[in-house]
């Protein structure tokens, strides 16, 4: 039987963590796929607070475009409307799909690495002067016969092999840093995703169920 969100949610539950029995804000930074876009169910966060919501905050701030520079441009304002000095406050990034997007008019793209690697170390800065606990997910994959180009824009391509070198960066400051990093990636590159794609970029439901399942055992 496949496992469902429920159900792993209550192993989840019945796990040891280091944060027991204290009551938890989890402040999720990210773009269209945090948001839980093309999925009636709100996405792998919606999933989280289902299995979550009664000993814990589960906070959604995924806005569709996001780059890590519009995330970094709002962190310290949207933490601070949800944050408790009395709680453990655990901030989650799902952020740099959008920063590895090529500008095809421009000939750039559209965050370069560097200041890619810049925003994310900056963001670590910053999250850590109010969470107890900095996580990094890692970059999805695309079905590229729909995104070069982008169907809805077609000035925008999105390719895995941009993907793997912003999921690279981002995991190698995590390992420089030793944040957690949640490598989604590779594992969805193990497996025919394809098929867990709504629209060549955005997870359906059942690539939703994926990431939850992947996601969620580093979160409780």
């Amino acid at each position: 039987m496949k496992p469902t969100a429920w159900s792993i949610g209550r192993l989840i539950t019945n796990q040891q963590s280091c944060f027991e029995n204290v009551m938890k804000n989890f402040l999720i930074f990210g773009d269209s796929i945090a948001y839980g876009y093309g999925d009636p169910k709100n996405g792998w966060v919606g999933r989280l607070r289902e299995t979550m919501w009664d000993k814990n905050f589960v906070y959604n701030l995924g806005i569709s475009g996001d780059t890590t520079t519009e995330v970094l441009g709002r962190l310290d304002f949207e933490a601070k409307q949800r944050i408790d000095s009395d709680d453990e406050n655990v901030c989650v990034f799902a952020v740099g799909l959008n920063d590895s997007i090529f500008l095809i008019d421009r000939g750039i793209f559209q965050t370069e690495l560097d200041k890619f690697s810049e925003n994310i170390q900056q963001i670590s800065i910053h999250a850590g002067t109010f969470s107890s606990q900095v996580i990094f997910i890692g970059l999805t994959p695309v079905d590229e016969r729909k995104t070069n180009p982008i169907s809805w824009a077609p000035n925008k391509v999105y390719k895995n092999q941009s993907i793997e070198a912003y999921n690279h960066a981002l995991k190698s400051f995590c390992d420089e840093s030793r944040l957690p990093f949640i490598d989604v990636l590779s594992q969805w590159r193990k497996e025919e995703y394809i098929g867990w794609l709504y629209d060549g970029v955005h997870p359906n439901a059942q690539g939703h169920d994926k990431l939850f399942e992947q996601i969620a055992p580093f979160l409780t």
